[in-house]
């Protein structure tokens, strides 16, 4: 009963894994393949645009993006300002009449245009918390970012969801943003969830919204400093009723501050992680399914402790990067810091980790020194790769218990030492299945999008659609606009009329009472002699 096209079948769109290749095992054992495309790495420079933050400067780092409708891009910088963009693909009709018939992942011909909508000083959107100053010496560096989230489902028909850090004490935000009017519909504001600031808040589509039946909504998971995480369920009614207190409530970390969290509706899980434990929950009932430790140094490929005095610490690095794939993985981050007590050697040293459900390892990937600290790590809709947010662009990664984290495909943004552009944030649209476009947000508050395959016919269907719509308003605006002007003129004219009966009846008798020549100088404003 399903309907099975061929990948290069006329309306069908390829997964992001299909592009990736994932599913091709002769492809991944080679070592280097140049027939093989790359979505990402061999993409044309017509295929990608970036939008510079616009001045003055400096500018806070996009940590949030979301694509909302078939023309618009919503995001949230360091700072708690949102930001809206425009966007369309100009395509190249002719040129791309046999794409959909064609393997090549760049048939599609054209180009890009897009904007930033600039709002006015006065009336900025933003969060309702604003983080401190960059300045501050005081506070940790993470914490003078907004922590915040966009869902991907919208509320209310037209408005996306954005949960923060509503004081900065333990309370929370809740946050109606319409990506078309750029503006906040409304915000609710909960104090007192944790007695410790917020750290790490993270969202998935439950439902409808996340293609598998039923009422549609989100599931949110946060964590605090006071080491606990609460659970949130958002249901996406029409009259967007809002809750006020947590589903669930975990701990688990003995009072140690969370640094990262995730939940996966699908596997019906999620986990909470700190420096030294990562815990997984059952969001039915809250109960805790395991618990286990960082890897040991012998697992990761590092001594613990050698003959030179060279000792090495271990342990899951202070960002929000885990993810939970739906195969049934973990992908968490850790940190080794290689210290001598004889010499003054130090190296810090950044690995990928990769864990099943149940707490075993199955293998590490060291990353490059200059990538630093991993910022967010998204999954595809299949589980089958991950994509890692960090410095110079977006690595993607094999899940798999043959090749872990096997390095597959790489977007770099930045090419030289001296421009060091990290990645916070990376979306898809206009689906997490069956994606056209990614769009990543970046330091200094700049944005880049890149084409896949079939944004040309995605944007000939929606730019056909929209003008019908647009066509339709109008001819409807201009009927009700032409019968009120024809009943008013209608009404005004008999006013007319009956003014000028009376102004008639009026001169008549004024004419019999004083004459003509009294008239008439009445009219002309003088007197006039007989």
């Amino acid at each position: 009963h399903v309907l099975n096209l061929p990948r290069g079948a006329t309306g069908r769109r390829l997964s992001l894994s299909e592009m990736l290749g994932v599913y091709e095992l002769e492809t991944l054992n080679k070592e280097s393949n140049t027939n093989l495309q790359l979505p990402f790495q061999h993409a044309p420079i017509s295929h990608w645009i970036h939008l510079l933050a616009p001045p003055p400067g400096p500018n806070a780092p996009i940590v949030a993006v979301r694509f909302g409708f078939p023309d618009r891009c919503m995001a949230v910088d360091a700072q708690g300002i949102f930001h809206f963009f425009i966007w369309t693909w100009k395509a190249d009709t002719e040129a791309t009449s046999n794409w959909q018939d064609s393997y090549d992942l760049f048939a599609d011909n054209g180009y890009f245009e897009a904007s930033e909508e600039l709002q006015h000083f006065r009336s900025v959107p933003r969060l309702h918390y604003s983080p401190p100053k960059a300045s501050d010496p005081r506070k940790p560096r993470k914490s003078r970012s907004a922590i915040a989230v966009i869902s991907k489902c919208l509320f209310a028909s037209r408005s996306f969801l954005v949960v923060s850090d509503g004081d900065g004490k333990g309370g929370l935000c809740f946050q109606l943003v319409d990506p078309s009017k750029c503006a906040v519909q409304g915000e609710v504001s909960v104090s007192s969830v944790h007695s410790d600031r917020i750290t790490t808040i993270h969202m998935d589509p439950i439902g409808s919204a996340a293609g598998v039946g039923g009422v549609g909504g989100e599931l949110a998971i946060v964590g605090s400093e006071d080491g606990t995480a609460s659970l949130w369920r958002f249901i996406a009614n029409p009259s967007c009723q809002l809750p006020l207190r947590p589903r669930l409530r975990v701990g688990g970390h003995r009072g140690c501050k969370i640094h990262a969290v995730a939940v996966n509706s699908s596997l019906n899980l999620c986990a909470s992680i700190s420096a030294s434990r990562c815990c997984i929950f059952n969001i039915s009932n809250g109960n805790m399914l395991q618990s286990f430790r960082h890897p040991s140094d012998g697992l990761s490929g590092l001594s613990g402790k050698e003959e030179s005095g060279i000792t090495c610490e271990t342990r899951f690095v202070d960002s929000n990067a885990v993810c939970i794939t739906s195969s049934g993985f973990i992908v968490l981050v850790c940190e080794s810091k290689m210290r001598s007590t004889k010499s003054d050697f130090r190296r810090d040293i950044v690995t990928l980790q990769l864990f099943t459900l149940e707490g075993i390892h199955i293998g590490s990937k060291a990353l490059e020194s200059w990538r630093g600290i991993p910022n967010k790590i998204s999954a595809t809709y299949d589980g089958r790769a991950v994509l890692v947010c960090s410095g110079r662009g977006v690595s993607v990664h094999l899940v798999s218990a043959i090749k872990p984290l096997h390095f597959i495909d790489e977007w770099q943004i930045g090419d030289s030492d001296d421009d060091v552009v990290a990645t916070h944030d990376i979306d898809f649209g206009p689906s997490q299945s069956r994606p056209v476009v990614a769009c990543a947000g970046l330091s200094l508050g700049e944005i880049r999008l890149l084409a896949l395959k079939g944004i040309s016919e995605y944007s000939e269907h929606h730019k056909k659609g929209s003008v019908t719509e647009a066509v339709g308003s109008v001819i409807g605006t201009v009927r009700g606009t032409g019968s009120r002007v024809v009943g008013l003129v209608r009404g005004t004219g008999s006013r007319v009329v009956g003014l000028g009966k009376e102004i008639g009846r009026e001169a008549i008798s004024d004419v019999k009472s004083r004459g003509i020549t009294g008239f008439l100088g009445d009219v002309l404003g003088k007197k006039i002699d007989p």
